[in-house]
């Protein structure tokens, strides 16, 4: 199991789908549930602050891209830009329902995107992701 999930959706509905899944497979110990990019960043500064034993870091974010504030576009490029020391520790998972064709290649493309997923998070993307060697460990 992963100690920690982010999701960055602005749809609350989303927000509660992913929830119950990550829930129900058992897949993480806590959810930190964000709305925006910048939400995101102030959360990784917050913990960028305190101890390295002490910070909850995520093992994993999902991110969406259309959002108010701070888009998945710019909070990836501010990540990029300001949170290198935590690049190891966080894969970035693409989750959106952009109906952009665009926005699939420049996330697969992208160098810190691990995967793409459009909306909705179902039980077979968790199963997927257990098995993938990447996070495979955490699930004997």
């Amino acid at each position: 199991m992963l100690d920690v999930v982010m999701t960055i959706d602005d749809d609350s509905m989303g927000q509660m789908l992913s929830e119950i899944i990550l829930s129900d497979q058992q897949f993480c110990d806590s959810i930190v549930k964000l709305y925006d990019g910048k939400m995101a960043l102030d959360y990784f500064e917050e913990q960028s602050k305190l101890p390295i034993n002490e910070q909850k870091i995520p093992s994993l974010v999902l991110l969406d891209i259309n959002m108010p504030i701070l888009d998945g576009w710019d909070f990836l490029n501010k990540y990029d830009a300001e949170f290198k020391r935590f690049h190891s520790r966080t894969k970035i998972i693409v989750l959106t329902s952009s109906l952009d064709p665009n926005t699939e290649i420049k996330a697969v493309e992208h160098p810190l995107i691990f995967k793409y997923i459009a909306k909705p998070l179902e039980n077979k993307h968790i199963d997927e992701l257990k098995s993938d060697p990447t996070f495979c460990q955490n699930f004997n």
